[in-house]
Protein backbone atom coordinates (compact mmCIF):
# COMPACT_ATOMS: atom_id res chain seq x y z
CA UNK A 1 0.00 0.00 0.00
CA UNK A 2 1.35 3.25 -1.06
CA UNK A 3 1.99 6.07 1.80
CA UNK A 4 -0.11 8.83 1.96
CA UNK A 5 1.31 12.20 1.85
CA UNK A 6 0.19 15.39 2.93
CA UNK A 7 0.45 18.74 1.55
CA UNK A 8 2.54 20.79 3.78
CA UNK A 9 2.81 24.81 4.40
CA UNK A 10 6.41 26.48 5.09
CA UNK A 11 6.70 30.08 5.59
CA UNK A 12 10.10 30.27 2.71
CA UNK A 13 10.24 33.29 1.29
CA UNK A 14 9.12 31.66 -2.25
CA UNK A 15 6.31 30.03 -0.97
CA UNK A 16 5.23 33.51 0.73
CA UNK A 17 5.92 35.45 -2.65
CA UNK A 18 3.80 32.98 -4.64
CA UNK A 19 0.82 33.09 -2.07
CA UNK A 20 0.91 37.14 -2.04
CA UNK A 21 0.97 37.21 -5.71
CA UNK A 22 -2.13 35.26 -6.20
CA UNK A 23 -4.11 37.13 -3.27
CA UNK A 24 -3.12 40.51 -4.18
CA UNK A 25 -5.69 40.53 -6.27
CA UNK A 26 -8.43 40.27 -4.10
CA UNK A 27 -6.55 41.38 -0.69
CA UNK A 28 -4.37 44.14 0.36
CA UNK A 29 -1.21 43.33 0.93
CA UNK A 30 -0.77 44.59 4.74
CA UNK A 31 -3.69 42.23 5.64
CA UNK A 32 -2.09 39.70 3.91
CA UNK A 33 1.14 39.74 6.13
CA UNK A 34 -0.92 40.17 9.21
CA UNK A 35 -2.60 36.56 8.10
CA UNK A 36 0.86 35.03 7.49
CA UNK A 37 2.31 36.60 10.78
CA UNK A 38 -0.84 35.35 13.27
CA UNK A 39 -0.28 31.99 11.79
CA UNK A 40 3.00 31.45 12.47
CA UNK A 41 2.05 32.90 15.91
CA UNK A 42 -0.64 30.04 16.40
CA UNK A 43 0.48 27.76 14.11
CA UNK A 44 4.58 28.11 14.24
CA UNK A 45 6.66 24.95 15.84
CA UNK A 46 7.84 27.03 18.99
CA UNK A 47 4.48 28.86 19.24
CA UNK A 48 2.96 29.02 22.56
CA UNK A 49 0.77 32.38 22.66
CA UNK A 50 0.36 34.25 26.21
CA UNK A 51 -3.07 33.40 27.82
CA UNK A 52 -3.34 37.26 27.72
CA UNK A 53 -2.97 37.17 23.90
CA UNK A 54 -5.29 34.24 22.86
CA UNK A 55 -8.57 36.02 22.97
CA UNK A 56 -6.84 39.08 20.66
CA UNK A 57 -5.38 36.46 18.28
CA UNK A 58 -8.53 35.02 18.22
CA UNK A 59 -10.48 38.19 17.40
CA UNK A 60 -8.00 38.46 14.44
CA UNK A 61 -8.32 35.14 13.19
CA UNK A 62 -12.04 35.42 12.98
CA UNK A 63 -11.12 38.60 10.73
CA UNK A 64 -8.61 36.91 9.31
CA UNK A 65 -11.59 34.27 8.33
CA UNK A 66 -14.33 36.60 7.02
CA UNK A 67 -11.88 38.26 4.67
CA UNK A 68 -10.39 35.02 3.03
CA UNK A 69 -14.39 33.67 2.21
CA UNK A 70 -15.00 37.26 0.92
CA UNK A 71 -12.51 37.20 -1.14
CA UNK A 72 -13.03 33.49 -2.75
CA UNK A 73 -14.05 34.39 -6.37
CA UNK A 74 -17.85 33.71 -6.67
CA UNK A 75 -19.49 30.49 -8.57
CA UNK A 76 -23.18 29.36 -8.65
CA UNK A 77 -22.90 27.14 -7.12
CA UNK A 78 -19.32 26.99 -5.68
CA UNK A 79 -17.05 23.98 -6.51
CA UNK A 80 -17.67 21.47 -3.99
CA UNK A 81 -13.79 21.56 -2.39
CA UNK A 82 -14.23 25.38 -1.94
CA UNK A 83 -17.75 24.85 -0.60
CA UNK A 84 -16.57 22.87 2.08
CA UNK A 85 -13.83 25.54 3.07
CA UNK A 86 -16.72 27.95 3.17
CA UNK A 87 -18.87 25.51 5.47
CA UNK A 88 -15.95 24.53 7.44
CA UNK A 89 -14.92 28.33 8.37
CA UNK A 90 -18.54 29.27 8.31
CA UNK A 91 -19.04 26.64 11.30
CA UNK A 92 -16.12 27.63 13.21
CA UNK A 93 -17.25 31.97 12.98
CA UNK A 94 -20.58 30.38 14.43
CA UNK A 95 -19.14 28.33 17.47
CA UNK A 96 -19.94 29.93 20.73
CA UNK A 97 -16.18 29.81 22.29
CA UNK A 98 -15.30 27.87 25.12
CA UNK A 99 -14.77 30.02 28.27
CA UNK A 100 -11.29 28.34 29.64
CA UNK A 101 -7.81 29.00 27.84
CA UNK A 102 -7.13 25.41 26.35
CA UNK A 103 -10.70 25.24 24.70
CA UNK A 104 -9.93 29.07 23.26
CA UNK A 105 -6.79 27.35 21.76
CA UNK A 106 -8.47 24.62 20.28
CA UNK A 107 -10.48 26.64 18.65
CA UNK A 108 -8.15 29.09 17.89
CA UNK A 109 -5.96 26.68 16.09
CA UNK A 110 -8.86 24.84 14.29
CA UNK A 111 -9.59 28.63 12.82
CA UNK A 112 -5.61 29.02 11.89
CA UNK A 113 -6.08 26.20 10.24
CA UNK A 114 -8.78 26.75 8.32
CA UNK A 115 -6.89 29.67 6.98
CA UNK A 116 -4.50 27.78 6.07
CA UNK A 117 -6.65 25.49 4.23
CA UNK A 118 -8.11 28.80 2.49
CA UNK A 119 -4.16 29.78 1.21
CA UNK A 120 -3.40 26.51 0.25
CA UNK A 121 -6.79 26.70 -2.06
CA UNK A 122 -5.57 30.30 -3.29
CA UNK A 123 -1.49 28.75 -4.12
CA UNK A 124 -1.64 24.89 -3.58
CA UNK A 125 1.77 23.66 -2.43
CA UNK A 126 3.53 20.82 -4.58
CA UNK A 127 4.02 18.14 -2.39
CA UNK A 128 7.34 17.62 -1.27
CA UNK A 129 9.31 15.05 -2.33
CA UNK A 130 11.86 12.67 -0.17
Amino acid sequence: MGEVRIPVWDASEATVLRVLEELRKSIPTPVLNAVFEDLEEVLGPDSVPDEDDVPVLTLRMRGHLMRLIGALPEHEPPPQDVDVLITRARALLDVDVPGDYLGIRVHLRRMALAALDFLDHYAPMPVPTP
